[in-house]
């Protein structure tokens, strides 16, 4: 209660001071522009929305060089993330500390993206190229109450421009670091006044920037090439109807890398095609080393606006995602040829979805309830073969097989919303929601034909108690009341339910390990302000959160079926706590500054017996104690010392800066950006502790066993990110960019598995052209 109140009272004396300077009548000539956003699925300025929400118009995403969903990760408070390990099409992300490592179908995500209303069911192909794009919204907190499925951590909603009534196009092409060569366009062909056609693609292909020892052949390199289609059909005045159809090939791979003694980025793995035939089972065992994804889907919305105060749409999704890769999880950090490890993964997925909603927006009682409710429905179908191993059969042999077995899954999940926003005289609103989802998951495992490795199989699982049966049913409200105290600041508190749905750790290798994990549960309470002052040329958006996330889903030593094991399951609750301010400001016209600054304090709270017993038999025993056989310490979220770790990817604070200058030069218009983000260390794997905590211990460990769980931890990561347009007067559709991102080429690690750290991207650098007419 007492940092509660701390926190408001400091909320109330940082907007007191805004209201104050505003008082003073400081002239300002800039003016920012009004952000339309649905995060309540209608149309609503930002500033109106009580919800902690950061949107990018398409000029911010331009200026802050967002080009892909990967991008997002280091401009919003509290948001992290990494490319899967391996996966270069899969992003996990993370808001205030929610998120899955996992891209595995049997997992879902506590972060959803959203595609035109569409949700994107799987982490697979989740990483793909911005452009053309009207805005993306960023939600941070439970989306329990509106959006199609529920997520824990937030959500990223991209939508995409729609078809202009006038004829227009732009081309754009440019090259750049490790041989980027990209180009990308669109056209709008209106055909007439009531059918509105949009045309877009775009390719773009480097060599990649870490070179395999053992082959010369560089990997970790993109290849994607997408095109789409938007038909808008305008039969009446009060109908629209968009088709859009689009497909997408992207080869992207995060192959494990380390730096050389010359900071070149070396991989060294020994996958070689076509090494596995023999060994793994099927198509896969000739994969290419890589990763793709190949997804087509069609989405048909149909917006009719039945009167004056009430419209109906509909929205129709499908998806499907063909994802095949061949990758190592492991290296060789030593570079001892004759001791590397060798474990490969091969996977070819078929993933299916298909979702239908139904939704009425209207307004009564003379416009003082707005309101929002609707049906909705989802559908996946997953099969995916795959392959496993746990390390070689002698130097120079092949992999020793763990398991090879084509996995099915599936999902059918209903659910019903509503939500209401009553206006009480002419400063009060309150708002009222809730949804009820009922939900159900299948789930079956067959060891391949002629395979070796583990002996899997459905019945046996069934055999053991496991159930092959998920189903969930559960209420999830949102409550909300916002005080306008000004014509330009609005305050807000809010309470809100959401869940992110439970499943099975597929990757298990044996009958005897599939125990399944229940849902995670959480409730999030919000106070904040919007506020938009000196003649609108500053907007500051300022969110305290205090969430608690009942039976988070993360990795942990639990008693099943008489046996340990290590999976994940539902040891514990996460708590959190933070406040997180968006701002932009334009005190000219020719000059913007942007900031997001998050702050967090992430723990794990109603930790379970077994878990504690763990941590207990490491203090104890020390660095090599065992717990029920295993290693006691530095094991899940046991850290080196025995202490319940510190939750992953969850750090105390993160700052993202933003400026752009448009100086006129004559006939020539020069923009130059610059960007900074900063994030303070965190956890990169379960048993993460900060190096500071090993330097401070009195425990002799040895000095292996200490870097390994240093390895589980990320030091604090700048980034450094500029660039510079040109604009002519006289060529008023031309515009040419020079960029860098990770200016100052830090090699900072993102992910942890085992012992092995992987490495975010290198500095890159590119030259654009882009025409419009």
């Amino acid at each position: 209660m007492k940092i509660k109140i701390a926190i408001a009272a400091a909320l109330a004396g940082c907007l007191s001071g805004i209201l104050l300077a505003q008082d003073e009548k400081a002239s300002s000539s800039g003016a920012l522009e009004e952000i339309t956003v649905t995060a309540q699925r209608r149309a609503q300025r930002l500033q109106d929305v009580p919800i902690a929400l950061t949107a990018y118009t398409a000029e911010q995403l331009e200026q802050r060089q967002i080009v892909d969903t990967y991008d997002i990760v280091r401009n919003i408070p509290n948001l992290t993330g990494n490319a899967n390990v391996g996966v270069g099409t899969s992003s996990s992300l993370y808001i205030r500390g929610l998120g899955n490592a996992e891209s595995i179908a049997t997992f879902d995500l506590p972060v959803g993206t959203y595609v035109d209303d569409v949700y994107i069911s799987r982490q697979n192909h989740n990483n793909f190229s911005l452009f053309d794009v009207e805005r993306i919204e960023v939600l941070r907190g439970p989306q329990g109450t509106l959006f199609g499925r529920n997520t824990t951590g937030g959500a990223i909603n991209v939508v995409m421009k729609k078809p202009s009534p006038s004829r227009k196009a732009f081309v754009e092409a440019g090259v750049g670091r490790f041989s980027l060569w990209q180009v990308r366009g669109s056209v709008d062909l209106p055909v007439s006044d009531r059918f509105l056609t949009k045309f877009s693609f775009y390719k773009v292909k480097d060599d990649g920037y870490a070179t395999q020892l053992s082959t010369g052949i560089k990997f970790n390199d993109r290849d994607a090439t997408g095109a789409r289609v938007d038909l808008r059909f305008l039969p009446t005045e009060s109908l629209i109807v968009d088709f859009i159809a689009d497909y997408v090939k992207d080869r992207n791979t995060n192959f494990l890398n380390v730096l050389d003694a010359n900071g070149n980025r070396i991989i060294n793995n020994r996958l070689i095609q076509g090494a596995l035939v023999g060994f793994y089972t099927g198509a896969k065992a000739a994969l290419e080393p890589g990763n793709e994804a190949k997804t087509k889907d069609a989405t048909l919305n149909v917006n009719w606006e039945i009167n004056n105060s009430i419209s109906l749409a509909s929205i129709t999704g499908w998806r499907k995602t063909n994802h095949d890769f061949l990758v190592d999880s492991g290296g060789d950090l030593p570079r001892v040829s004759t001791t590397r490890g060798y474990t490969p993964l091969a996977n070819m997925g078929d993933h299916k979805q298909f979702s239908q909603e139904f939704k009425l927006t209207g307004q009564s009682l003379e416009h003082r309830l707005n309101w929002v409710t609707g049906l909705y429905y989802m559908q996946e179908r997953n099969v995916t073969d795959f392959a496993s191993s746990n390390g070689n059969t002698g130097v120079g042999g092949g992999p020793l097989l763990a398991a090879d077995r084509t996995m099915k899954n599936g999902l059918d999940a209903y659910a019903a919303y509503g939500q209401a926003d009553y206006k009480v005289g002419k400063r009060w609103t309150l708002t009222a929601g809730l949804r009820y989802t009922d939900e159900k998951k299948d789930f079956a495992v067959e060891r391949n034909p002629g395979a070796g490795g583990a002996a899997l199989s459905t019945a046996a699982i069934a055999a053991t108690g496991t159930p092959l049966e998920l189903t969930t049913k559960l209420w999830t409200p949102r409550y909300a009341v916002s005080y306008q105290l000004s014509d330009d600041v609005m305050l807000f508190a809010s309470r809100t339910r959401g869940f992110k749905s439970g499943g099975w750790p597929a990757r298990a290798v044996a009958n005897t390990a599939f125990a399944p994990f229940k849902p995670e549960k959480i409730w999030s309470n919000e106070i904040g302000f919007r506020a938009e002052l000196f003649e609108k040329s500053l907007r500051m958006n300022v969110t305290y959160f205090r969430s608690i996330t009942d039976d988070v889903q993360i990795p942990a030593r639990v008693d099943f079926n008489g046996l340990q094991i290590s999976t994940t399951t539902n040891p514990a609750a996460l708590a959190n706590h933070g406040l997180e301010i968006d701002m932009d400001w334009a005190p000219t016209k020719n000059f913007s500054f942007n900031a997001g600054l998050g702050w967090q304090r992430a723990v794990y709270e109603k930790v379970t017996q077994n878990v504690l017993s763990q941590a207990a038999a490491c203090r104890a025993g020390g660095p090599t104690a065992l717990y029920n056989g295993a290693p006691a310490c530095n094991a899940n979220f046991v850290d080196f010392f025995g202490n319940i770790a510190r939750p992953v990817r969850a750090p105390d604070y993160t700052i993202s800066l933003s400026a752009t200058y448009h100086a006129h030069l004559g006939p020539v218009v020069l923009s130059p950006t610059f960007g900074y983000n900063y994030s303070a260390e965190y956890a990169i794997g379960t048993t993460g502790t900060p190096d500071n905590e090993f330097a401070a211990s009195s425990l002799a460990a040895a000095a292996a066993t200490v870097t390994s769980a240093k390895l589980t931890w990320s030091n604090p990561q700048a980034y450094i990110n500029a660039g510079i347009g040109l604009e002519f007067d006289n060529l008023p559709g031309l515009r040419i960019s020079a960029d860098c991102r990770n200016c100052a080429d830090k090699a900072y690690p993102m992910s942890a598995l085992g012992i092995f750290q992987f490495l975010d991207r290198p500095g890159s650098w590119s030259v654009n052209a882009r025409y419009k007419f």
